[in-house]
């Protein structure tokens, strides 16, 4: 494994970290510090910045066991940036509910993939 890869890995991590504590934002702990206020804020930011690097990593990976769970999980990262540009003509609450469900399926599609990479 290269640094390189080794960097963007963990720059995964910490962007799907910074997506997934996103609904903390309006929790009243965040709410009275404004530097993790103003961490939060830019969630969209930190879903495209995830699917640049993730890609990434999958081209420095290379062809591993682990290449198809990743394929599966960027994939359903791609949905998810795609249903956030059609927010308003799915309307909000559909949105909200397909968002929550494709955000599960990806932590269980990531999870999945570390798991398949850490085995194997």
């Amino acid at each position: 494994m290269t640094i390189l890869n080794l960097i963007m890995i963990l720059l995964s991590f910490a962007l799907l970290l910074l997506c997934i504590l996103a609904p903390l934002r309006k929790s009243a702990a965040v709410q009275k510090r404004p530097s993790l206020k103003m961490l939060f804020k830019p969630h969209g930011i930190y879903g495209v910045l995830l699917l640049i690097v993730s890609f990434l990593h999958g081209i420095l990976s290379g062809n591993k066991p682990a290449m198809m769970t990743g394929k599966a999980a960027w994939l359903c990262l791609l949905i998810l940036l795609v249903l956030s540009l059609f927010r308003k003509r799915i309307g909000t609450a559909a949105w909200l509910k397909l968002h929550r469900i494709f955000s599960v399926l990806l932590c269980v599609l990531i999870a999945a993939h570390v798991l398949h990479a850490v085995l194997l």
